[in-house]
């Protein structure tokens, strides 16, 4: 985690206002009302205290990427001003306990820290509070901060987000082998809100992606009615010659498709594609021995083009193959 000050430790640490001000313009950073951020190690005398403090939590500094990834950081510094700074049995839950159990969002999906409270439902700016009940087995500690259990933080998000975000953070836990799908079958809750949604997300998820692009692209696959692609399948030539391992197979047409995940990192920024790139000489021998192959770099995951394209392409093999067994 990272060092947080609320305006009461540095006015005990010996800063004023004009003090904090300064500070803002190097090494502090705004998290919220009363609430900074310790953002590198700057050699301000004045800001030697702070530098003392943070070295002697054993903390980290907020890392920069210059990417989405940067809206985790920030919510994982709201998270740590919140945790001298909650309502009591309040429990870290969501995206702030994944964030606390080490996944990595695919996505920014809220910019909130996430807590269940019953009782209690609030939001602002910053909080949001769910009243719902929340069993002892439930609730587990990380840092000495209350949260959720891995297994209630996964079957929690299923149900309250879309399956382009949960399905990556359920098959990264299950590729890690930190949950398995029986246990989170057995941990959804019957007849509840949002439990479809969570059912549809535990099938499509796979310990098989090695990606978070490669979970939304098989989401996307169930969107469009896209059956038949086998995740992480070893391709062979017609000599049995092994041409590289694939992000998707058509379980019987020779249509393979690659997922570029890398290129969310370098959204808007126009760069290209380095994965495509490197991967270029295989894909040559991949279309060489007569496979199709359909490249999709981060961006195209939320348009439908080339989904629709995939489609078509299957439709008109399968077409194809019934005309050939019909003369």
């Amino acid at each position: 985690m990272v060092t947080v000050f609320s305006t009461k430790r540095l006015r005990s640490l010996g800063f004023a206002h004009k003090d904090i001000v300064k500070a803002l313009q190097c090494c502090l950073q705004r998290v919220r009302r009363g609430q900074f951020v310790l953002t590198w190690s700057c050699d301000q005398q004045a800001h030697a205290v702070l530098q003392d403090v943070h070295s002697a939590s054993s903390t980290s500094y907020p890392q920069v990427f210059g990417d989405i990834r940067d809206a985790s950081e920030n919510l994982k510094s709201l998270i740590r001003s919140y945790a001298d700074d909650r309502l009591p049995d309040a429990v870290f839950s969501h995206v702030s306990a994944a964030l606390l159990h080490g996944l990595d969002p695919p996505f920014p999906a809220v910019d909130k820290c996430e807590m269940i409270r019953p009782g209690t439902r609030r939001s602002s700016d910053t909080l949001h509070i769910r009243d719902r009940h929340l069993p002892p087995s439930d609730v587990g500690s990380i840092g000495g901060l209350p949260v959720t259990t891995l297994l209630r933080t996964l079957v929690d998000i299923a149900r309250e987000y879309d399956p382009e975000f949960s399905v990556p953070l359920l098959s990264d836990a299950l590729r890690r082998r930190l949950v398995t799908k029986a246990a989170l079958r057995t941990a959804l809750p019957p007849a509840h809100r949002g439990c479809r949604t969570a059912a549809l997300a535990i099938s499509l998820a796979d310990a098989n992606h090695e990606s978070a692009a490669e979970s939304i692209t098989a989401v996307k696959f169930y969107r469009f009615d896209i059956t038949g692609m086998i995740p992480q399948v070893e391709t062979c030539d017609a000599a049995g010659n092994l041409l590289g391992r694939n992000d998707f197979r058509h379980e019987k047409y020779g249509l393979i498709v690659e997922c570029h995940g890398v290129g969310k990192y370098f959204m808007g920024r126009n760069s290209p594609d380095e994965a495509s790139k490197k991967n270029h000489e295989r894909h040559m021998k991949l279309l060489n021995a007569g496979f199709r192959i359909v490249n999709l770099v981060w961006a195209d995951l939320f348009r439908p083009h080339e989904f629709i394209k995939i489609k078509a392409e299957l439709d008109t093999l399968a077409k194809n193959e019934l005309n050939q067994h019909g003369k």
